[in-house]
């Protein structure tokens, strides 16, 4: 049942949560199909990653929300804690009343935006900015650890005001859900998407060529072991948690895509500690 009046004390029990008469903050229905974000509560949680598009199709941004967070979990990564729900509320172009899934966080109150950071750092741009970044903050091997989720999971969405800092240390991560080709649709899913990896909105290089980089000339590793076979294994069993709400096409693609991005970053890995030996 969905419920419009749930207390604090009760918020993480409910699942069904009733927005239609609620006021948004942020967000849009109209260009990406990121549907509005509320903040709840006395802005101590915050529901967001909806996943439904502006055609009506559902996406799958809250379960991969989800999924990251557990597989950071896995591997000791710090990362926003999130609860799939289901939400009902009312579209702000049309009107209607629709239903979706979406994740629950709570937000973090002491948060800075890396958008902020470099504004008030005067960072530079692209690959200069990342180096101040890492220089100026106790950020490594965490900034790593981002740069490697986001490229075996495919992340096209990891710009300035998703990746920040808490003190001066790189926040929990948060906001993955646009991962694992999120808005394409399960009929369209082919092997032919592996190759497509975006750019970091944020340091400006592809995914890869970034974590690449990062290893040769930053940091030399993250802060788990880097291992394939045990991180596939932890990634499995996080993926088990939620493979309910995957097709099994879905899954079958999940596996490849991360299990194919991980031998990649397994030679990464290899590039970078031979490259670092020959400069000594």
């Amino acid at each position: 049942m969905y419920r419009s009046n749930v207390s604090i004390n009760e918020i993480n029990s409910a699942t069904h949560f009733d927005l239609t008469d609620m006021p948004y903050h942020g967000g849009s229905t109209l260009s990406s199909g990121a549907l509005p974000k509320w903040d709840l509560f006395d802005g101590a949680f915050m529901i967001k990653r909806c996943s439904i598009n502006e055609y009506g199709h559902q996406l799958t941004d809250a379960v991969n929300e989800e999924l990251a967070c557990l597989f950071c979990k896995a591997l000791g990564i710090p990362a926003a804690q999130y609860r799939l729900v289901y939400i009902k509320y009312k579209d702000t172009e049309t009107g209607d009343t629709i239903e979706a899934q979406a994740a629950l966080t709570k937000i973090f109150g002491d948060l800075v935006h890396y958008r902020d950071v470099r504004r008030r750092m005067m960072l530079g741009e692209g690959t200069d900015a990342y180096l101040d970044f890492s220089e100026k903050f106790d950020i490594q091997p965490a900034l790593n650890d981002l740069l490697f989720l986001d490229y075996i999971t495919n992340q096209s969405d990891r710009h300035s005001k998703n990746l920040g800092l808490v003190g001066n240390q790189m926040s929990p991560v948060f906001d993955s859900g646009a991962c694992l080709f999120h808005d394409i649709l399960d009929s369209e899913l082919s092997e032919s998407y592996f190759d497509k990896v975006p750019i970091h909105k944020t340091f400006g290089k592809r995914l890869d060529a970034q974590l690449i980089f990062a290893l040769k000339h930053v940091h030399p590793g993250f802060s788990f072991v880097f291992n394939e076979a045990f991180i596939y294994a932890r990634f499995l069993d996080s993926l088990d948690c939620v493979k309910h709400y995957y097709s099994t096409k879905r899954l079958t693609f999940i596996k490849s895509l991360v299990k194919g991005r991980l031998k990649h970053v397994g030679r990464f890995f290899a590039e970078a500690q031979s490259f670092r030996n020959s400069v000594g």
